[in-house]
């Protein structure tokens, strides 16, 4: 079947494959924000609904498929961030709920971004596996801004204190898991090759180093996502 097809393990990072699906997206999130004031309610519910079910069926079907040998994988047990960014993102845009986008904007964001940019799988289009890849990556990361763009919701610095706090708990959690189970969920065993010089120079404490640097990310992720707030206080501040 030509979505299996080994044939097409021959993805590249930055080759054509990887920026169409980049391209791709860039686009879906143009046309969202210049319709974003002409969406009535059924149809803000049938896309917030809609793609809620498509994000959950494409990781099933993606299970299935790597389960096809009938040999389970630990790996796939939905402990990363983008995984739960994934399931928890579906959750708050079928319940249309402030308080789970609140928790998982920031992870979100910064998760869906490192891997569309890093792009840690070997298909390229069609195979299912690209398919899935960037798709659901790229409705997660629409999803939330679908929520933060056209419903307004707010994330707050305390919010993004709160989902920092949540996810460092969560890592002191899943570390000593992932040498249990022989995993990387959250990369706290090994790094992509594509960002490990970036930590090398850390030696055995790399981790703290990774922590720190999702930290400042979050950080970024609230000053842009309040960039106008903040352009306001600064003149409130100087005006006085």
């Amino acid at each position: 079947m030509i979505f299996f097809d080994e044939r097409y393990a021959t993805f590249e990072m930055f080759s054509l494959a990887h920026l169409f699906a980049i391209l791709f997206l860039v686009l879906l999130f143009v046309l969202m924000m210049v319709f974003k004031n002409k969406i009535s309610d059924k149809v803000d519910l049938w896309l917030r609904r809609s793609v809620a079910v498509l994000m959950v069926s494409m990781e099933w079907t993606f299970y299935a498929w790597a389960l096809k040998d009938g040999i389970f994988q630990a790996s796939l047990l939905p402990m990363g961030m983008c995984a739960i960014s994934m399931y928890t993102t579906a959750i708050a845009l079928w319940t249309k709920s402030e308080k789970v986008f609140k928790f998982i904007y920031p992870w979100a964001i910064i998760g869906s971004l490192l891997s569309l940019i890093v792009a840690d799988q070997p298909y390229v289009f069609p195979h299912f596996r690209y398919i899935h890849y960037f798709g659901n990556h790229g409705l997660f990361l629409l999803g939330n801004l679908y929520l933060l763009k056209v419903h307004r919701f707010k994330f707050t610095y305390k919010d993004m204190l709160k989902s920092s706090l949540i996810l460092f708990i969560y890592s002191l959690i899943v570390y000593p898991i992932n040498f249990l189970i022989d995993t990387n969920h959250l990369f706290l065993r090994e790094l992509p090759a594509e960002v490990v010089f970036m930590f090398s120079f850390l030696g055995d404490f790399w981790p703290i180093g990774f922590g720190l640097a999702i930290f400042i990310l979050f950080n970024l992720v609230y000053l842009v996502t309040n960039i106008k707030s903040n352009r306001k206080k600064v003149r409130l501040i100087t005006n006085t």
